[in-house]
């Protein structure tokens, strides 16, 4: 049915709550493609830079600071790597960027078939104040979504 499913994830324990119910659809579907999907959003540092070239005062610049974004990295390639252990294939992927975007992009320009995520099941004033990628993503999604909610306890993650 499903040839490849997309996991996004965002570091939590809940996000990982995603990862068995889409290993038993991948094997009950027969499909052995897996995509983990995190997205990190940039964070900004900032230091001064003298730009001599057109003799100006001194400005800043931001200036990514790329150690959550190396362990972002490199959590998701342990989360790849537990998942082909157990016999899927299994891709990574970091990209940096706002999260709902770059995981509807993805699910559009990628051989994923449906996306199998977490969500905190927030709703009215919470959702609001803090936004839902879930939400987003469902909303803007060309593929099915399977979302897995806070209260879900599933064994093997």
């Amino acid at each position: 049915m499903y040839k490849h499913i997309l996991i996004p994830l965002d570091g939590s324990k809940l996000s990982e709550a995603a990862i068995a119910h889409a290993e038993k659809l991948a094997k009950g579907c027969g499909t052995l493609d897996v995509t983990l999907l995190r997205v990190v959003e940039r964070t900004q540092g900032y230091r001064k830079v003298v730009d001599q070239t057109q003799q100006v005062p001194d400005k800043v610049v931001s200036e990514p600071v790329s150690r959550k974004e190396r362990d972002a990295g490199a959590y998701v390639t342990k989360m790849a790597q537990k998942l082909s252990e157990r016999g899927l294939t299994t891709y990574s992927k970091l990209v940096i960027g706002d999260p709902a975007q770059a995981i509807i992009y993805h699910a559009e320009h990628s051989p994923c078939e449906i996306i199998v995520m977490a969500s905190h099941g927030r709703s009215g004033l919470g959702r609001w104040a803090l936004g839902s990628v879930a939400d987003k993503v469902v909303r803007a999604s060309t593929v099915p979504v399977l979302l897995v909610g806070p209260r879900e306890k599933v064994r093997g993650t």
